[in-house]
């Protein structure tokens, strides 16, 4: 095989390659989700990582300090199990398969590990990210002879 061809193949995984984790990273990243109990009483969002981003009550009467704790907590972990949903969804297509998405899909409360209700997409499109991801650097064969690292290519 030609030389030159070989490093323009290189080159064009690459940048597939980098455009790829991008797609995964601005996927985790918008990933959230919101629940509410439901009673309407708690409405939760978390993030990624299943911390929880905003909590809002409805004016209700009659619960006890007690049972409103408990309807916050199970209200947060119905919204982290979604939000872990949404991640794996997000990574499963370059990682399934792999002792990573195992260790991601170990996350999901049992009973999620196989059946999987399909979600409604994310609120970023990955048509919606720019190409230039200036925080990944370039491949070495990318990079001018004088660069250091940097994302601008030769």
């Amino acid at each position: 095989m030609d030389p030159e061809r070989m490093i323009t193949d290189l080159e064009a995984k690459a940048r597939d390659l980098a455009r790829r984790s991008r797609e995964v990273r601005d996927g985790i990243g918008a990933a959230t989700a919101t629940a509410c109990s439901p009673d309407g009483v708690v409405t939760v969002t978390v993030a990624p990582n299943g911390a929880l981003r905003d909590i809002a009550f409805a004016r209700s009467a009659g619960l006890s300090d007690e049972r409103l704790g408990e309807l916050v907590l199970a209200t947060v972990r119905q919204a982290q199990a979604e939000v872990a949903r949404r991640v794996v969804e997000v990574v499963e297509p370059e990682f399934g398969g792999t002792e990573a998405m195992d260790f991601l899909t170990g996350f999901l409360p049992a009973g999620e590990r196989v059946a999987r209700v399909p979600l409604p997409p994310p609120a970023v499109r990955a048509e919606d990210v720019p190409d230039a991801a200036p925080d990944l650097p370039l491949p070495r064969s990318l990079r001018g002879t004088d660069d250091d690292g940097g994302t601008a290519p030769r």
